[in-house]
């Protein structure tokens, strides 16, 4: 009965070896983490992460491509073939400029491993703000505007950061768009106010972006959106 039992152990073991050897060879990637937490951001600033990948499977990993939710994440395409054992980094970057509160964004990880084709990433974080637009959001529409003709437009924001902040200047994506400030310098719990000088140049749908620079080391840059529409003068 005991050599019976140990032949047919034996030839189980066989068996089983038999079988790996005629399995197909397959690619299987691993990543290093399913969630990468940005922890917080100040409106403005771009975080960086990295994906770590792994061929962890006994064919060649093919990277067929690396996709991402939304235009403000990008992510760096890693080698496009990786053998059994090798591995490489993806590369994140994601822009909070314009965000407030929590995000929650994906990067997508598309391979020819035939049991997980696409692998999502999510990638998470608080964007907050030290200079807080009053007018609730970083973005501001001033309708339709004649072309030719400056407009002004007044702007504040709340000083949340605990510490007295001082602006330093200011940069704009359009030379027909400026800042006047006639304070600099906010206090804790104080409001500043900006004027915002344009003169639309065209009749057409616009939209510029301002950042006003601050002294700031945690928020250096704050980011606002202009948006508005020319129109031909009445």
């Amino acid at each position: 009965m005991i050599r019976v039992s140990f032949i047919f152990a034996r030839n189980l073991v066989t068996l089983c070896l038999v079988a790996a050897t005629l399995a197909p060879a397959q690619p299987k990637l691993a990543v290093d983490k399913m969630n990468i937490d940005l922890g917080v951001i100040y409106n403005g600033a771009v975080k960086k992460a990295r994906i770590s990948v792994r061929n962890a499977g006994t064919d060649t990993l093919r990277i067929l491509g690396v996709q991402t939710s939304c235009g403000c994440t990008a992510a760096k395409q890693p080698k496009s073939a990786l053998r059994p054992g090798e591995s490489d980094v993806v590369e994140v970057e994601f822009n909070s400029t314009g965000f407030r509160g929590k995000i929650h964004k994906t990067v997508t990880i598309q391979t020819n491993d035939p049991k997980s084709p696409a692998v999502n990433v999510a990638i998470i974080g608080d964007v907050v703000d030290e200079l807080v637009p009053l007018q609730g959001a970083s973005a501001v529409w001033l309708g339709s505007l004649q072309t030719g003709k400056e407009v002004e437009h007044r702007v504040g924001f709340k000083n949340v950061s605990g510490k007295t902040i001082t602006l330093r200047g200011f940069k704009s994506t359009s030379p027909t768009i400026t800042v006047q400030m006639d304070q600099k310098t906010v206090q804790p719990a104080d409001s500043i106010f900006v004027i915002i000088k344009i003169t639309p140049l065209k009749t057409d749908y616009t939209s510029e972006q301002i950042t006003l620079e601050t002294d700031s080391n945690k928020q250096t840059h704050v980011p606002m959106r202009v948006t508005f529409t020319g129109i031909k003068p009445s």
